[in-house]
């Protein structure tokens, strides 16, 4: 997803839990800084954010078959993943009416083994505890938001405490790894998959068509729109989508972020696999295909729609999820 994408993801996020209005100082401390999105959730895409583990991929899950020990755990089968997503979820709904892939396929172990840095959940789980202890942290500004007292705060010199500002970036830097879970190409290790490849780049070009250059981080930052203006136009992009959001952003199936991830991302895989079937391009395959092939004819235009409207929704969905669990844990 390039940039646009990211940023209107992360601020359709913000627009869902402030309709909900079941976390309003969450929605209160972000608001003011939703142009920060622009910024924060295209950090992790920068070759300067990657120095810590080298300029490589650090946003991916991809996933194959797997034959090494201990291989009984990495097993999900289908009714297994549809517990672990939920009913909210349209990824849910998708694979529990597919038909292709059969009950050999689900009861196969598939792993991903990234290279370090190259973990999705990890990263997530990372921004996740950080947020937690920015909010712990936070100045005083901060603190009449966060919905519990941290008593040991007021002995911390103000300059070590945590702003507005900071926290409200590394929220939306978290929606960035949370974004590309959904992105079916990011979890499966085929070579079709690679960005390089075509169908990768062109569905992620097909969704930065339709979401429009009014989130493009210097035509953003050059706008006088006010946040409720922004988040106002946010929501327009819904029916490019052909997107209904409910208003109820449903509790976190998993322990924690790092598990909720993980169950995302092998849905992603089992998405992708429906999309480009196995048995035309094996795990072990070098073949690539097009955009135009996955997609051709009206079965192919129908398909499209589907995917799009999956991704995208779902994209948005789990950001409200795992920013309303962090918030709640204050609750």
């Amino acid at each position: 997803m390039n940039q646009r994408t990211h940023t209107w993801i992360a601020m359709r996020a913000l627009a869902l839990l402030e309709d909900e209005k079941e976390c309003p100082r969450l929605v209160k401390l972000l608001k003011p800084y939703v142009k920060t999105a622009a910024i924060g959730s295209w950090i992790p895409d920068l070759a300067d954010s990657k120095k810590g583990s080298g300029d490589i991929d650090n946003h991916v899950l991809k996933m194959k078959p797997y034959s090494g020990l201990g291989k009984e755990r990495f097993v999900v089968n289908k009714k297994e993943l549809l517990k672990q997503l939920g009913n909210e979820r349209l990824m849910s709904k998708f694979l529990k009416n597919d038909t292709s892939l059969k009950d050999d396929w689900w009861n196969k172990p598939y792993k991903a083994e990234p290279s370090p840095g190259q973990h999705l959940a990890n990263r997530t789980m990372a921004l996740s505890v950080t947020i937690t202890d920015l909010l712990i942290l936070g100045d005083r500004d901060v603190a009449k938001l966060v919905p519990r007292t941290v008593r040991f705060s007021e002995n911390l010199d103000s300059d070590a405490r945590s702003h507005a500002s900071q926290v409200a970036t590394y929220f939306f830097m978290m929606t960035h790894f949370i974004a590309d879970s959904n992105m079916t190409c990011h979890c499966d290790a085929r070579k079709l998959a690679a960005y390089s490849s075509g169908l990768h780049h062109e569905m992620e070009g097909d969704w930065s068509k339709r979401i429009g250059t009014y989130f493009d981080k210097k035509k953003l930052f050059a706008s006088d729109d006010s946040p409720n203006q922004i988040l106002k136009k946010v929501k327009t992009i819904d029916e490019k989508f052909d997107i209904t959001f409910s208003k109820t952003v449903p509790p976190m199936k998993a322990r924690d972020a790092w598990a909720e991830i993980i169950a995302i991302s092998r849905g992603s895989f089992a998405v992708n696999s429906i999309l480009v079937p196995p048995t035309t391009h094996p795990y072990s395959s070098k073949e690539t295909t097009s955009f135009k092939d996955v997609f051709a004819g009206e079965e192919g235009k129908k398909l499209l729609s589907d995917i799009n409207r999956i991704s995208i929704h779902d994209a948005v969905l789990n950001v409200a999820i795992i920013w309303k669990d962090i918030w709640k844990t204050f609750g």
